[in-house]
């Protein structure tokens, strides 16, 4: 599948590292998607993605960091009705596809809070990927129209 390129960049958005910004961020990825008549799995897919990422970059991205927080948010219109959202943050070096699936516990009581994030986006994207460059991290999120 094609990476997406400046040519296939619908819109943008920079953010700062703070938490009102993730309902920002979801909320401007919300008007794209209606206003592109994107599929409701496609939309919910890439919101959800979005907040998850966006929540790590701004919980954990800066904590070991001197860097001033810069956080751009990219959407692309990708071939056959495929959308990718493009994370690029200045933050310290984070690649979450390397993040092994959490364990099933064996009962209710032995169950995690947090840590699933990660998990879904697996779950709902037709791909996840990850680079650093020039001292970004890069996550591209894609999702698909369905069949």
């Amino acid at each position: 599948m094609p990476a997406p390129t400046a040519s296939s960049l619908i819109s943008c958005l920079d953010v700062q590292a703070r938490i009102d910004d993730i309902t920002k961020a979801t909320g401007w990825l919300g008007a794209l998607a209606e206003a592109e008549a994107w599929p409701q799995a496609t939309r919910f897919a890439l919101e959800l993605s979005l907040e998850e990422a966006l929540t790590n970059v701004v919980s954990y991205g800066f904590r070991d960091s001197d860097a001033v927080p810069r956080i751009r948010i990219e959407c692309h219109r990708l071939p056959e009705g495929r959308i990718a959202v493009r994370l690029i943050d200045n933050g310290v070096p984070f690649d979450p596809t390397t993040i092994a699936e959490p364990e099933v516990p064996a009962s209710i009581e032995d169950a995690r809070i947090g840590g699933h994030g990660i998990q879904l986006m697996r779950n709902f994207l037709e791909s996840l990927a990850y680079a650093r460059e020039g001292g970004e991290n890069h996550l591209t999120l894609v999702a698909g129209r369905p069949d």
